[in-house]
């Protein structure tokens, strides 16, 4: 090819953009020493073709790239002021791929943010010594929320209360707070004890002793449990306990004379088959043994007879969460129960999304 001089305008007429396929395409053979460098299917075109790609695989590109095409990041407050329609980043504050629409605002195209359903049940209060009034029931909190990415929720278990053992009035306790996401289940109300009288307010209160005057039970947090049953009173005669309250019902008046228990209130069945948050029974006669809470039930214990005169401890509680899909956070003991993945917490831990 001759040699003669270079007018660039004039050259660049011999290279136009197939924009279908973004590609450059040489309207003209380009040699060096007889020869071809630039052209239909060369060297020079491919390389510059790659360089043209490799700027552009932002705005539109036709590229066969198979690794990512990275997106703008930032968080919330970093939003561009300028945006316009079709604009798109990775939003850092919410975990979400999010564009910029005809609406005049940010949406949200994706997000690894999800809902979860949690059921909180805190400890049961014990129940009260002699003749003593059953235990209330921890609080049972059901709700869902949303989690985000790579952020630890702090789970902690309630533990059940201690059943009455006298001679003191205060003697036994209530069950101890479960908290997660941010809310809290609270601890069963303990049953009255025969010096005590009353039982103690909770998540569901603590039956009312039944030995002597009347007694009350304690009241339950609303939303969380019922209030526990109180004793009409047996002129210094044993009577029976009142029963702790539960999640779905008060406790049972006790009845004079004592013979049996008072009932407890009744319990609450969750989304995996288990029912938490019976209340405890109001004390016996003393033939029939009484009953702690099980571990991780949140049940109230119950209130012992006049025969052995110590109260019944109540249950731990428990943290269940679940969402629906296959795995997608780490914590506690996990299970599929039909189209739901379930985390189970027995006692503290974290819940990492």
């Amino acid at each position: 090819m001759a040699s003669r001089a270079a007018n660039n305008a004039l050259e660049l007429r011999y290279i136009d953009l197939d924009s279908a396929n973004n590609k450059l395409n040489f309207g003209l053979e380009i040699s060096s020493n007889n020869t071809v460098i630039g052209g239909s299917d060369d060297f020079a075109r491919a390389q510059a073709n790659a360089a043209f790609e490799a700027a552009n695989n932002v705005y539109g590109a036709n590229t066969t790239v198979t690794n990512f095409l990275a997106l703008p990041s930032g968080n919330t407050a970093q939003r561009p002021s300028e945006a316009a329609n079709g604009h798109m980043r990775y939003n850092t504050t919410n975990g979400a791929i999010e564009g910029y629409f005809h609406t005049g605002g940010w949406v949200t195209i994706a997000s690894d943010i999800y809902q979860i359903e949690f059921l909180l049940v805190a400890g049961g209060g014990g129940g009260g010594w002699d003749v003593g009034g059953g235990g209330g029931a921890g609080g049972y909190v059901s709700a869902n929320t949303t989690v985000y990415p790579t952020v630890d929720y702090a789970i902690v278990i309630g533990s059940g209360g201690n059943g009455g053992t006298g001679p003191s009035s205060d003697s036994g306790s209530s069950g101890s707070n479960t908290t997660a996401f941010g809310v809290t289940s609270v601890g069963g109300g303990r049953g009255g004890n025969y010096s005590g009288g009353n039982g103690l307010d909770g998540g569901s209160g603590g039956g009312g002793a039944g030995y002597g005057a009347t007694t009350s039970g304690g009241s339950g947090t609303p939303g969380q449990g019922f209030g526990g049953g109180g004793s009409p009173g047996s002129g210094g005669t044993a009577g029976t306990g009142g029963g702790g309250g539960g999640a779905t019902s008060v406790g049972a008046t006790a009845t004079t004379p004592g013979t049996g228990f008072a009932s407890g209130g009744t319990g609450a069945t969750w989304y995996d088959g288990n029912t938490y948050s019976t209340g405890g029974r109001g004390s016996g006669d003393g033939s029939t043994p009484i009953v702690a809470g099980p571990s991780n039930t949140g049940n109230g214990g119950d209130g012992a007879g006049t025969s052995p005169n110590v109260g019944a401890s109540g249950g731990s509680g428990i943290v269940v969460i679940r969402y629906n899909g296959p795995q997608r956070a780490y914590g506690g003991t996990v299970t599929a129960v039909g189209s739901h993945t379930i985390h189970t917490f027995t006692c503290s831990g974290t819940f990492t999304a």
